[in-house]
């Protein structure tokens, strides 16, 4: 963004002065704004995390975001209120509040800030991220790519495997490996190292600390949040063919059922990355499918396409959270 436009864009905050609300909740009635956050703790509490994945909303920052809807009135949802019909009417609006991935800390720092405000929430969970499992591949990667004696073999053994350009590396290398890598063979590297480095106990322990148990799923859907399909080792659509997609897919489904006594019916795709003709095999295991592709639920919002806007990391200023809060984004023109 040019400098015009940084200051065009910081100049739009003040349509958010809290005299405005109204005309922004005006937009929102009879619609459902779906929020996407994925990791509710400290910054600096996982550092290989901060550094590659998204950054994490401090427990009270998610409690001041969602206790701003809440005076605001928003009716607070899941994807089953959707599935039975429970839709916002013409005079209110509706919220959802998700979770992907799901780390250890959604369920105890996040799910204490839905508690303490009474909001339902939707789980999705990558059923590999395990607490008594090891650490799925994404954040294996993360792990050695943070590590300072052991990224640097990471980063010779990917060049020396995968043909990669010389100049590759730090957090340019570590998004080439995710995004741009077929999942097997970032597996693979994976593998040699840990055998060559000894660092399974390393990984196996960072899980047990990352990752929730079955009870932690349990309690939540005691707690009256639902749980989804975040699929089961979190890997990106694009890097697999259609066949391991489809067993992502009913393994995550499986495995739920075996946990929570009940199959999940909504899934979300991880990365938010999907293909033409990936809805109609979700919909062979899953009643409705979130993306995460920036507009608002309507009833004419196909199950198997429901949007989200997921978090923008942290606010410059109050009314930069205003914004967020009432259009799903902090790019102008919102939509």
């Amino acid at each position: 963004m040019s400098r015009l436009g940084r200051a065009a864009n910081r100049a739009a905050d003040l349509l958010f002065l809290p005299p405005l609300d109204r005309l922004w909740l005006r937009r929102l009635r009879g619609k459902v704004l779906c929020l996407l956050y994925h990791r509710v703790d400290e910054p600096g509490r996982e550092p290989f995390l901060d550094r590659f994945g998204v950054p994490p909303i401090p427990p009270e920052e998610l409690a001041a975001e969602l206790g701003v809807l809440q005076r605001r009135g928003a009716r607070f949802l899941t994807y089953a209120d959707l599935r039975a019909g429970r839709f916002p009417t013409g005079s209110e609006f509706g919220v959802i509040v998700s979770f992907d991935d799901g780390l250890r800390c959604n369920y105890e720092e996040g799910m204490d800030v839905l508690q303490g405000l009474g909001i339902p929430a939707v789980f999705f969970q990558s059923t590999a991220m395990d607490a008594g499992g090891e650490l799925v591949w994404e954040h294996a990667l993360y792990w050695y790519g943070a590590h300072p004696t052991l990224a640097p073999r990471l980063e010779q053994l990917a060049r020396q495997r995968l043909d990669l350009p010389a100049d590759l590396e730090g957090a340019a290398l570590i998004a080439r490996l995710r995004d741009g890598t077929p999942v097997v063979r970032v597996r693979e590297l994976l593998a040699e190292l840990a055998e060559h480095w000894g660092t399974a106990g390393e990984l196996a322990a960072a899980a047990e600390r990352l990752y929730p148990s079955g009870e932690h799923l349990r309690r939540a859907r005691e707690a009256g949040h639902e749980l989804g399909s975040h699929g089961h080792h979190h890997v990106p659509r694009c890097n697999i063919s259609p066949e391991a997609f489809e067993e992502e897919l009913s393994r995550s489904a499986a495995e739920l059922e075996q946990v929570l006594g009940e199959a999940p019916r909504a899934f979300s795709y991880p990365f938010n990355s999907h293909l033409p003709g990936d809805a109609e095999i979700c919909g062979r295991h899953y009643l409705q499918v979130a993306t995460v592709d920036a507009a608002l639920v309507t009833p004419a919002s196909p199950a198997l396409d429901l949007p989200r806007f997921t978090w923008p990391g942290p606010h410059a200023n109050r009314l930069r959270r205003r914004r967020w809060l009432s259009t799903g984004t902090l790019a102008w023109p919102g939509r």
